[in-house]
């Protein structure tokens, strides 16, 4: 029913005057962005993330096909064995004539590294100069190794190499955006019409593209995946955009199959489990939980899906090889082998089928999370656990999670980048997601920021990682795969890990 509310408001706002702006008279490409799930993170990705990136310049951007390209900065030059980062922006301006300077830049991200700043990938640039300084507001703002030598150049100091500042510094979240209310765009969009329920997107005049491109005009809105979903087989809806696990069998129909669109990422669909209290403060009941879990007939018969894989630790199975082996040392045995120990486990902690327990699982709304945990619990029963469903809304189902108000909790995650910290921050004494910490670990990774040869920093985190996978407050399950749904006659799409998909290329060819 939400999705026919959307599409009242979406046909007159798709009849007013949509070649106005845009150097095209041609009818505007709707696109539905799945709203939040309450299963990752808030500001990672989604419908305003995705406005963001259309509205504002970065740094850096990501191409159609995922790559990291020139965006306000024209190029950049990575001196000092890749602990100095320079950048030359290209002539910009914003609508009222300003000029975009290094200044404001500098400005943005000095805003943005601030404490009690909600930049959601601030955590994952700490590498930066006095970042952590700065951001614990032990230092000025000032302090931060970020400066602007020239009104077109912009110098970033980092404490020791960082390869993934460029992917970050594309992120949405690090836009370049005026404080003014509201901010005056200075990406490829301006917003021409704003309701509660749907925006129009229309060509930003000041935008200035090294190939000036014709754009197509945007209506933009969110829905929850069956409401997107259904709204695409009622030919309402041009794309959607943002599916994850959350209704990915029932996208694959064959009247669907023209139109999806599936892609890998690096991320981690699991269960975090509280360890601070209830029967999962054991840590035999959490190892034999994880042990018991048949995550290949999962991945093979139950999703089928090419691109997703089988996760044993707390790390994405789809991060670079060399982490491989993050992995607790039961994951290679046989499944009866582990399934005889995971026995022996809960016997030993008092649990059997003739002395069961009952765990509490937090789940959002969506009957694939409820499929999955039914493939689980299976399982689970036949040694004695037995599982209680509570289903919630996005914004309920995080609550619960902030709270503690579970024994296992659906977490769906996935990275900016190719970022491993992503997955083992929660899991800090300083984070301590469900009551978990670990002080060895932690003492791993903190060596490991502090590390400036790759190989040595790399072997730390993978230490860090086996720790925490040996302890369990993650039941980790798979690598999510990506849906979307785009119709035929739209082109500029092209599938790619970092799920990046720009706008300004998409285009009607029919």
């Amino acid at each position: 029913m939400r999705f026919l509310i959307f599409l009242l408001i979406l046909v007159p706002l798709a009849a007013c005057g949509m070649g106005e702006g845009t150097g095209t008279g041609e009818a505007p490409i709707s696109i539905l962005i799945i709203a939040d799930e309450g299963t990752g993170d808030a500001g990672m990705e989604g419908h305003d993330t995705f406005l963001l990136g259309a509205t504002h310049l970065g740094l850096t951007t990501r191409a159609p096909d995922g790559r990291i390209v020139p965006s306000l900065a024209v190029s950049w030059r990575v001196l000092d064995e890749g602990r100095t980062y320079i950048f030359k922006l290209r002539d910009a301006a914003w609508p009222d004539g300003r000029r975009i300077t290094a200044g404001d830049v500098v400005a943005v991200l000095r805003r943005g590294m601030a404490p009690g700043s909600d930049v959601p990938v601030k955590p994952y640039l700490m590498d930066i100069a006095e970042a952590e300084a700065v951001s614990g507001n032990r230092k000025p703002a000032r302090m931060l190794g970020i400066a602007d030598p020239r009104p077109d150049v912009v110098e970033i100091s980092l404490d020791r190499p960082y390869p993934a500042l460029l992917s970050l510094l594309a992120h949405p979240s690090l836009a370049i955006v005026r404080a003014d209310t509201p901010p005056p765009p200075s990406g490829p969009y301006m917003v021409a019409d704003d309701t509660p329920a749907a925006k129009r997107l229309v060509r930003n005049t000041a935008f200035v593209a090294e190939e000036d491109m014709p754009l197509s005009p945007l209506i933009l809105a969110k829905a929850m995946p069956d409401d997107a979903i259904a709204a695409f087989e009622a030919g309402e809806v041009d794309i959607v955009l943002g599916g994850r696990t959350d209704g990915i069998r029932r996208v694959r129909t064959d009247a669907l199959s023209a139109s999806l669109r599936l892609e890998p990422s690096v991320g981690l669909y699991g269960y975090v489990a509280h360890v601070a209290r209830g029967p999962l403060a054991d840590v035999r009941i959490r190892r034999a939980l994880a042990m018991t879990v048949a995550r290949e007939q999962l991945v093979q018969s139950y999703f089928a899906l090419v691109g997703m894989q089988a996760a044993y630790g707390p790390l994405a199975p789809t991060l670079p090889e060399t982490y491989a082996g993050a992995v607790p040392d039961w994951a290679v045995w046989p499944a009866d082998v582990r399934a005889a120990e995971a026995q022996r486990l809960l016997l030993e902690a008092g649990v059997s089928p003739d002395t069961p327990i009952t765990l509490d699982v937090a789940l959002p709304r969506g009957a694939i999370h409820e499929g999955v945990l039914a493939q689980l619990a299976d399982g689970w029963r036949d040694f004695g656990i037995h599982v209680r469903a509570y289903k919630r809304s996005a914004a309920m189902h995080r609550r619960a999670v902030e709270s503690g108000d579970y024994d296992l909790a659906v977490s769906e995650r996935i990275a900016p980048g190719q970022i491993p910290r992503f997955f083992l921050r929660p899991f800090t004494c300083d984070m301590g997601a469900g009551g978990y910490c670990n002080r060895d670990a932690d003492r791993l990774l903190d060596a490991a920021a502090d590390e400036v040869d790759n190989g040595t920093r790399i072997n730390l985190v993978r230490r860090a990682a086996r720790l925490i996978a040996e302890d369990a407050p993650i039941i980790p399950l798979f690598s999510p795969v990506r849906w979307a749904l785009v119709r035929p006659g739209i082109s500029g799409w092209e599938q790619n890990a970092a799920g990046a998909h720009p706008p300004q290329y998409l285009k009607r060819v029919n």
